[in-house]
């Protein structure tokens, strides 16, 4: 019989933002993480064991080691008494950046395969996938030979990820369901398959519309599933597509926000429009407050 003080694998990754698949992987790879199961297997986790949970992300964050990981549970240390190591995430930066550039692909999907699954989500786009976004942006502006090839090697990988994410969420109990607008006609950019991939590693549902050029067919969206509206964006938007996502907001009020570089570009027009918006990569709009109660908001609601 379940306790009231139990809960099961879709609520503590709700609770604590790591991903069922990572929970997974603790426990059968590290043996980390060990819950109660049911007459038919399923788990039921304790508050001694999301506190487990929190202590492991706060050393991950800190640039321990997953493997080294229960040496620090059985020593009964916290996380604030380990040194911080944050050689070891630029470490993981490198390894990417290297196998990226040298195009192997049958390296780098599996080395994305391995993190995605190991590491929290979110660690892992403030850690180490924004900062080597940053430095593969410089690399790119100075267009070396064979650039684009990298470029599509990394969106293709991404957009491998993303479908495994979502093929792993459909199995999961969902904590919200959204729309997802992505903006940028000419290519996906980055920050949007990480904003993507942050919005499923959550609980969160997407029904994915992906570079959208007419914005007067949204009501469309509405009529069909109404459901909450993420506008992405990462560029200047015309006069045209500003009135049209002003019209968005009217239809679906507080149930729209538009996220990324285009809300820093259009803040001003965006704010007086009292459209809810927040600007910035994905891991900052990710993180911050206004976000955060927005989806929360939302996941109450639902």
């Amino acid at each position: 019989m379940q306790s009231e003080d139990e809960i099961n694998i879709s609520e503590v990754c709700q609770q604590t933002g790591v991903a069922a698949v990572t929970l997974r992987a603790w426990e059968r790879r590290y043996g980390l993480i060990k819950p109660k199961r049911t007459p038919k297997g399923h788990r039921l986790y304790s508050q001694a064991n999301i506190q487990e949970i929190m202590k492991i992300v706060g050393w991950l964050n800190r640039g321990v080691a997953i493997s080294k990981v229960a040496e620090l549970l059985a020593a009964a240390k916290t996380p604030t008494q380990v040194s911080t190591n944050e050689e070891s995430w630029q470490q993981v930066q490198q390894d990417l950046l290297r196998t990226l550039i040298d195009l192997k692909q049958r390296s780098l999907n599996p080395l994305l395969d391995k993190l995605n699954k190991s590491m929290p989500f979110e660690s892992l786009c403030e850690k180490v996938y924004q900062p080597l976004l940053r430095q593969l942006m410089e690399r790119w502006q100075s267009k070396p030979l064979g650039y684009q090839l990298e470029q599509q090697l990394w969106q293709q990988c991404w957009q491998r990820q993303v479908t495994l994410m979502a093929l792993r969420a459909d199995k999961q109990k969902s904590r919200a369901n959204c729309w997802l607008v992505n903006l940028d006609i000419q290519e996906s950019t980055f920050d949007y398959w990480l904003f993507y991939a942050l919005l499923l590693q959550s609980g969160i549902q997407i029904n994915a519309i992906n570079q959208v050029s007419d914005l007067s067919a949204l009501p469309r969206l509405r009529n069909s599933l109404e459901q909450p509206l993420i506008i992405f964006g990462d560029n200047k938007m015309v006069t045209r597509e500003i009135n049209q996502v002003v019209k968005a907001k009217a239809l679906w009020g507080r149930d729209s926000i538009v996220i990324g570089l285009v809300a820093d570009i259009h803040q001003k027009v965006l704010a007086n429009m009292e459209v809810d918006h927040m600007g910035g990569n994905a891991i900052t709009c990710w993180q911050s407050s206004c976000y955060q109660s927005w989806v929360e908001r939302l996941a109450l609601k639902g």
